[in-house]
């Protein structure tokens, strides 16, 4: 065991997360939208969906809004686009998300709702939604698979995400103390991840044993005294990727070093298996195989393995079933768990191998290698 940087670094970016690429990015996405527009033969583009709004916009959200149908929408077609937004939010969303970056404004009164806006706008023209509305043509399904395959500028969003969110998991195993509670410590993550910009989505925080039983664990009141594993989900940038981290007060009993160990070879042969038109029936029994071989052939059967992420915390489930191939471009978080352990990150799939978006800062890790190749995975902070 050792403390060292993530073997899987990433090279110099070539793109950053400025408002320039940002701008680029979202004409890019224009583009694609106006050809989609030509092939469906429509005019023009509603977008209602809150993690669709963030992709057309590289990164917009929505604050403070608790009724979905005050949602900001977009509404495209191949000459221009607009943000559709109630009189009390639009100056917001343009002094803080898309101001200089080529959106108009259709402005509805507040009193009015969204639903009269679109209505109007629909009004005579042939028009694809991304959500079920009146007689216009579903793209829903398009959307989304545009959407998964990210953009060399969401490339570079999502590693900065990973930062932030590694940070915070890291900086929290390093200053909790025995005797906090899982609520504590969640509230903790909360902030660390808030102080920056990211949006908690998912906290798990397992004290002690809990994660044995309940993989989906959330937080309670229940004090950590020995061990305990965090797991959290965030967004920025519109975009979500997913960690996690274990601590022990004292040295690990034998139980959880063997959990420990188990959950991280099965997501290092997760990662191994991370490539460019890799087959995820495959990609899972072989991790199933390893769990056997590890003597915990039952825990394979327990919890999820993976998913593919993005705008959306799960753009795809990862089981038996799925017949998409992976896809360079595409963020996947493997998540494999045992006992009272698990072993989860964020990749990001290139033509050159899977590059890990929340990497270790400085943690211990676990050297795995795997058809000759080596794998580093965070191992136990031993407090």
């Amino acid at each position: 065991m050792s403390v060292a940087t993530e073997v899987q670094a990433f090279p110099p970016p070539e793109v950053s997360t400025s408002p320039s690429d940002r701008r680029a990015d979202i004409d890019a996405k224009h583009v694609r939208v106006a050809a989609l527009l030509q092939e469906i033969q429509c005019d023009s583009m509603l977008v209602l969906d809150p993690d669709n709004v963030a992709w057309i916009t590289s990164g917009a959200s929505s604050r403070g809004l608790a009724d979905s149908q005050e949602m900001p929408a977009v509404f495209v077609n191949p000459e221009g686009r607009w943000i559709l937004s109630s009189n009390a939010d639009s100056q917001r969303i343009f002094d803080e998300e898309l101001d200089g970056l080529g959106f108009q404004l259709k402005e509805w009164p507040w009193h009015w709702g969204r639903a009269q806006l679109v209505a109007e706008l629909c009004k005579g023209r042939k028009v694809a939604c991304d959500l079920p509305l009146d007689d216009s043509t579903l793209v829903g399904n398009q959307l989304r698979h545009l959407r998964r395959k990210l953009s060399a500028y969401e490339q570079a969003c999502c590693r900065a995400l990973g930062l932030i969110v590694s940070h915070a998991l890291e900086a929290c195993c390093r200053t909790i103390s025995p005797g906090e509670t899982e609520r504590e410590v969640a509230g903790q993550l909360s902030h660390r991840l808030l102080h920056r910009g990211a949006h908690p989505l998912v906290l798990n925080v397992a004290a002690e044993d809990r994660l044995r039983v309940y993989r989906h664990c959330g937080f309670t009141s229940a004090p950590i005294h020995t061990h305990c594993v965090m797991c959290v989900t965030a967004r920025k940038y519109g975009l979500c990727a997913s960690a996690s981290r274990s601590i022990c007060f004292g040295q690990p009993t034998p139980q959880i070093r063997k959990d420990h160990d188990t959950a991280c070879k099965v997501s290092a042969t997760y990662v191994a298996s991370s490539w460019p038109d890799g087959v995820p029936k495959s990609i899972l029994t072989t991790g199933r195989r390893v769990y056997t071989v590890c003597g915990a052939e039952h825990e394979w059967t327990l919890s999820p393995q993976g998913h593919v992420t993005g705008r959306s915390p799960v753009e795809l489930a990862i089981t038996p079933a799925t017949e998409d191939l992976l896809q360079s471009g595409w963020a996947v978080t493997w998540r494999a768990s045992a006992g009272s352990a698990m072993s989860c990150d964020t990749f990001l799939l290139s033509e050159d191998g899977p590059r890990a978006v929340t990497s270790p800062e400085s943690w211990p890790l676990k050297r795995i290698r795997i058809q000759g190749a080596e794998f580093v995975r965070p191992d136990l902070l031993i407090r």
